[in-house]
């Protein structure tokens, strides 16, 4: 037996060709990423906190600027449903990404064309920010339609990689596992790659020219997806004998489509046991994960460190630890039975971001500089996100096996497909509650951010009062953000054993299928076929 055969026993040869074109895309997308995104919001908190008209209320904008991308993700991932019943996956994945590259293209070509310079750093209050005359000339406010189309790409492309291991391996549980941690592994590594040389490459050139890597990645990773094949789905006979429909028809159909996914997801969420408890233990620990990353670390990074690009250094410290998370995962792929031990250990760790605030004044004004003190948070969130990583690789895997017998039958689906709905409305409610969270906290960090740009020449009280509000949310919500994924880990039957079995946490409340079939009965859409 060889030695690919002793990794992946079971594999076909066709499941293994596809592991490896899929890998190497997300390999190619995530170095992308993290130069694109990194620079996007350096961009963000730079541009909007040096712009006169937006400085006061710059952190109130960036979060309603991610509340809005967050939504469009939200469009992004509900449409994922119908796309991938009528396209294959790997082609709607592939035209996703080629389209973000194509906007991340827009950025490179508008900051040459209005004198944008590398950049140049000056110095206040001790510490050395970017000097905002090497930007090009240029509203900020330009990054909002950018931004939020990219986010819609950006939505399909992350729903996907949920839902794509079931049509490379079908539904075996520990087929899935295995190629969801091999997968995550690689990612993570390109993930992690990717944020500190991101990092060095918005020090060294700006955030801008910085993103210059990010386009040929995503077309490397597009031509690697399109060469995964995927299994023809079902299509009923109402669908293929219906009658074409108009441009306009379309609109009106899959606009309908979109709220029909989301009520059959939640349909089949609140349908049981073993599906509620997705709701604290995926979506709320998937908030709590991104703040960590775009909001804590960009937010500190700015106000306290003084340079928003110390965040890709703290980021990549992130991507470091789901990296180890997710070989965790793969190394106890069968003594592990479910998600439940891995999201226990995801809660308990959300208290360690105290460490964040709580560490920082004492060591910033005994000598520690501002990058060093990064690299140290860096070490702080690879903790962290460890647990994080390993109950994301197992609650994927779980979601995928759960799900499967639904997907046997698509022809009593229509265009919603079970995994397509559940992904989507727990991505969708994780985005909604994310732009509440991030605009509120915006408003209470610009009164704290004002405070410290009106400091002269005084680096200890411009490091103290930059610190304060991140001791109520790095701190305290942090801590209640603990208690309620740890709480809703003990929803599900049998859960209260250390590390429950998959058949002790199989009971449903009401069949899923059964739920999804009733609401088919009384919200009859018609399934008509665009016109190519």
């Amino acid at each position: 037996m060889s030695a690919i055969e002793k990794l992946f026993p079971g594999f076909t040869a066709e499941q293994k060709r596809n592991l490896l074109f899929y890998t190497v895309g997300i390999m190619c997308y995530k170095l992308g990423l993290e130069s694109a995104l990194g620079a996007v919001k350096t961009m963000m908190t730079e541009r909007f906190n040096s712009n006169p008209e937006t400085s006061g209320n710059a952190f109130a904008i960036i979060g309603l600027l991610e509340g809005l991308n967050q939504l469009c993700q939200s469009l992004g991932s509900i449409a994922v449903a119908p796309l991938i019943f009528r396209f294959k996956t790997p082609r709607v994945l592939a035209t996703a990404i080629t389209v973000f590259a194509a906007l991340a293209l827009v950025f490179l070509i508008i900051e040459p064309a209005t004198g944008g310079q590398v950049v140049s750093y000056i110095t206040k209050n001790g510490k050395e920010s970017p000097d905002p005359k090497t930007y090009g000339n240029w509203t900020p406010y330009l990054i909002f339609p950018l931004f939020l189309s990219i986010g819609i790409a950006y939505g399909i492309i992350e729903l996907i990689r949920r839902v794509i291991p079931r049509d490379i391996v079908g539904g075996d549980v520990a087929k899935l596992k295995k190629m969801d941690a091999t997968v995550h592994i690689w990612y993570e590594v390109a993930g992690t790659s990717g944020a500190f040389f991101s990092a060095f490459m918005i020090q060294k050139l700006g955030h801008v020219y910085a993103m210059s890597v990010s386009p040929p990645l995503f077309i490397l990773a597009a031509f690697s997806w399109w060469q995964v094949s995927s299994p023809e789905r079902k299509i009923s006979e109402k669908v293929l004998n219906a009658p074409k429909r108009s441009a306009l028809g379309a609109v009106a159909h899959y606009t309908a489509v979109y709220f029909q996914s989301i009520v059959v997801g939640a349909r089949i969420i609140f349908s049981s046991r073993k599906f509620f408890w997705l709701i604290p233990g995926y979506t709320i620990g998937l908030v709590f994960h991104r703040y960590l990353e775009n909001g804590i670390a960009p937010n500190f990074s700015k106000i306290v460190l003084g340079d928003a690009a110390f965040a890709q250094i703290m980021n990549g410290g992130s991507n470091f630890g789901e990296l180890c998370g997710a070989f965790i995962v793969f190394i106890f792929n069968t003594q592990i039975h479910t998600p439940i031990p891995w999201v226990r250990w995801d809660a308990l760790v959300l208290n360690l971001v105290w460490l964040v605030p709580g560490l920082a004044y004492s060591l910033l004004t005994s000598g520690t500089t501002p990058q060093q003190y990064a690299w140290m948070v860096a070490a702080l969130f690879m903790f962290i996100s460890m647990g994080w990583a390993a109950g994301d690789v197992s609650l994927a895997a779980y979601i995928q096996s759960q799900l499967e017998h639904q997907e046997e039958d698509e022809e009593n689906t229509e265009e919603v497909s079970p995994l397509g709905a559940v992904m989507a409305f727990l991505y969708s409610s994780y985005i909604l509650i994310y732009f509440c969270l991030n605009f509120g906290l915006g408003k209470y960090l610009d009164v704290f951010a004002n405070k410290v740009k009106a400091i002269k020449n005084d680096k200890n009280l411009a490091y103290s009062t930059g610190i304060e509000p991140f001791y109520i949310i790095a701190g305290v919500m942090f801590s209640v953000g603990c208690v309620v994924i740890l709480a809703g880990t003990f929803i599900p039957k049998g859960s209260f054993a250390m590390n429950p079995t998959l058949t002790e946490i199989d009971s449903p409340v009401i069949d899923a299928e059964k739920a999804e079939k009733e609401y088919q009965e009384e919200t009859e859409i018609p399934q008509v076929p665009t016109q190519n």
